[in-house]
């Protein structure tokens, strides 16, 4: 029996659904390139925004057409988008068999056998379940040179805008020596560098007895030998500390990046956001990260045309952001998602003109990108090669510690280690570089 998965949404989706294919190979199922060559297609979904639900709907239409010429075919529907509809998904009359929430995808596999049993809709949607046990049995076998752990579950900040509280629960942190046998188990199998996931990862901690903090968790990291680089995503600015800072700057493994969401530039839409902190103290967090750790980069996501957003909010926002002058962001049009606060707001702003916003945005931060891409030019970066370019005979492409793709002209022998590579040529995208080590 062959299966196939499709994911949208974040890394925390792509880490489930990693899970889930482990969990599906050690029942016997067989992964295929192909949907329709599949007698499960498991569709993994995200609810951040309006369109990639939207994909999902034209998916499920055209995996619904396609059954007439695979018949039996099982459709299972995974992820924040079924947690959100759950039962509704399979009334709808869109062929769904089986539906799985955010804490129920370790279910998989018992939840198909009851399908094929003849079982359907087969729905499971317990919030009150923890995956991480069978996370950490089942991390996935195969050898990775980079791979993602979730350290937490959930989150309980309730920004106005988003609906992830409502659909991935509350907090829930992973044991520290959970975390630390899953990441050593994947050292064992190749991979040299780790990305921690959460929807803030430095909540990490608050809701365990032993009190353990997020920056704890980095140093005990470092330790693991062979290990070569941590990576972690997402932050909340809120709870930046000087702790954190201090792992970044004495520990090489802990790469320096840091993905630091502002989502608006004024305090008025900070705070009807719900983001817990004001534009002054947003920018002296980004001071302080850039002041204790050499060579930082700062990363964001930004929104345009939330409830209330005026013009001249909007041009705020865009003199801050050429103030602090990020290396990288992802711009989003605010998109109402049902349940939240915002959604409710009668002050929503046209889509017309959060879409002409956000083409401005992008102009503007895609210059500043650039401009700070070019101020690297001459720097030798360490770059942790992960194969061949997509384009170009002979080409690498790997990254620096700052997160920063890097493409240069070497031996395929030089896939899964560490060169030094001159930057040469910067680009919206990275860098063209020449290597001068491996």
């Amino acid at each position: 029996m062959k299966y196939h998965i499709i994911t949208f949404g974040c890394q925390m989706n792509e880490a489930d659904s990693s899970l889930m294919a482990a969990l599906l190979e050690a029942a016997g199922w067989e992964a295929c390139a192909r949907r329709d060559e599949a007698d499960l297609v498991v569709v993994n979904t995200c609810s951040v925004r309006e369109k990639p639900e939207h994909k999902v709907d034209s998916l499920l239409g055209e995996l619904r057409k396609g059954r007439d010429e695979h018949a039996g075919r099982l459709v299972a529907v995974t992820g924040c988008m079924a947690q959100r509809e759950g039962e509704e998904l399979a009334r709808r009359g869109r062929g769904v068999d089986i539906v799985l929430g955010t804490r129920s995808f370790h279910h998989l596999a018992e939840a198909v056998e009851r399908a094929r049993g003849g079982e359907r809709p087969v729905v499971m949607l317990g919030m009150e379940e923890d995956p991480s046990p069978a996370r950490c049995a089942m991390t996935p076998g195969k050898s990775v040179l980079k791979a993602f752990v979730p350290i937490i579950l959930g989150c309980t900040n309730f920004c106005s805008y988003c609906i992830v509280p409502y659909v991935r629960g509350g907090e829930k942190s992973r044991p520290a020596e959970e975390i630390r046998g899953e990441v050593e188990s994947l050292v064992s199998r190749g991979a040299r560098e780790v990305t921690l996931l959460g929807q803030n990862v430095l909540a990490y901690g608050r809701d365990l007895d032993s009190g353990g903090a997020f920056a704890d968790l980095l140093g005990d990291l470092s330790e693991v030998e062979g290990l070569w680089r941590i990576r972690y995503t997402t932050c909340h600015p809120r709870d930046v500390r000087r702790e954190l800072i201090e792992v970044m700057r004495d520990q090489p493994q802990v790469c320096e990046h840091i993905h630091l969401p502002i989502q608006a530039g004024t305090d008025k839409l900070l705070g009807e956001m719900n983001r817990g902190y004001t534009v002054e103290q947003y920018r002296r967090v980004v001071d302080e990260l850039r002041a204790g750790v050499p060579g930082m980069a700062i990363t964001t996501d930004m929104m345009v045309g939330f409830p209330g957003e005026t013009a001249d909010d909007f041009e705020s926002s865009l003199r801050l952001y050429e103030t602090i002058r990020f290396d990288a962001a992802f711009m989003f049009a605010y998109s109402p998602r049902p349940g939240t606060k915002a959604a409710q707001r009668e002050d929503q702003v046209p889509r017309n003109v959060r879409l002409e916003r956000l083409h401005r945005l992008i102009e503007v931060q895609n210059r500043i990108t650039v401009e700070r891409n070019r101020e690297e030019i001459g720097n030798v970066v360490e770059v942790l090669v992960e194969g061949p370019a997509e384009k170009g005979e002979g080409l690498l492409v790997g990254r620096g510690s700052n997160n920063k793709l890097v493409v240069f002209r070497g031996s395929g022998e030089l896939a899964g280690r560490l060169g030094s590579v001159r930057l040469t040529e910067a680009h919206l995208w990275g860098f063209r570089g020449e290597a001068l080590q491996a």
